[in-house]
């Protein structure tokens, strides 16, 4: 077990390893090449009504990539009214997965080296779409910072969890202090940074000492998300 801030990961490193889709067991792999997520029943009236599919930004292999998913379609039976099972890392109105954005705002706050190379630390696959451009990436800070606090909530609890029967406080005995470089920008709200970088850090520290995936610790965390629900992560 790490014992000083000297023994943790470099806050830099950027490896988040595979998206949800890869490592959780929670989608299953079509014969065409795409993937499929059934989800769960909503309840004992609603019935199976067919997949519709969503395209998705996704991390396969450390790279950026495009897929398509096909998500569980439901219908009521005496209503009439359809809904449709939702991954952990599908947000609301995005067409990335929630370990694409936090993936590329880890590699933006941590990383020290400006927004306009935050996207150079994660490759893209061959054929694959461009990054998010960087107004995009505004806009997922933006989302994120007004939810920091309740980001940083839910990693911790995801961590709490997985490492007991040792207090979180074990994992990082030395704190998660934010870079020099980061309290040196200007931001439109500093704490809300700070918060976000600390939820983020949590992260990727508490990932690969509890060998856990990044996109598991997220959907985990997801599971126990008490913030807005169009929030990109986790």
């Amino acid at each position: 077990m790490p014992g000083t801030a000297n023994d943790r990961p470099d806050v830099t490193v950027v490896d988040s390893g595979d998206s949800l889709l890869r490592v959780s067991g929670l989608y299953r792999r079509r014969a065409d090449g795409t993937w499929q997520y059934d989800g769960a029943r909503p309840g004992p009236d609603w019935h199976a009504h067919g997949y519709f599919p969503r395209s998705l930004l996704v991390v396969v292999g450390g790279a950026l990539a495009r897929v398509l998913v096909w998500k569980r379609r439901w219908r009521h039976v005496e209503t009439g009214r359809t809904c449709h099972s939702r991954p952990p890392d599908d947000p609301p109105r995005l067409r990335s997965s929630s370990l694409v954005v936090a993936t590329l705002l880890w590699a933006w706050l941590a990383g020290g080296a400006g927004l306009q190379h935050a996207q150079d630390r994660l490759p893209r696959a061959a054929g694959s779409p461009e990054w998010p451009s960087e107004r995009t990436l505004l806009r997922w800070l933006h989302r994120c910072c007004s939810a920091a606090l309740a980001i940083q909530q839910a990693v911790r609890l995801a961590i709490l969890e997985k490492s007991e029967p040792r207090p979180v406080e074990r994992l990082f005995p030395g704190g998660l202090p934010p870079p020099a470089e980061l309290l040196r920008r200007r931001w439109q709200d500093p704490p809300l940074v700070d918060c976000l970088w600390r939820a983020l850090a949590l992260a990727w520290h508490g990932a690969p000492m509890l060998s856990t995936p990044v996109a598991i610790l997220l959907a985990e965390a997801r599971g126990r998300w008490e913030g807005p629900l169009d929030c990109p992560i986790p």
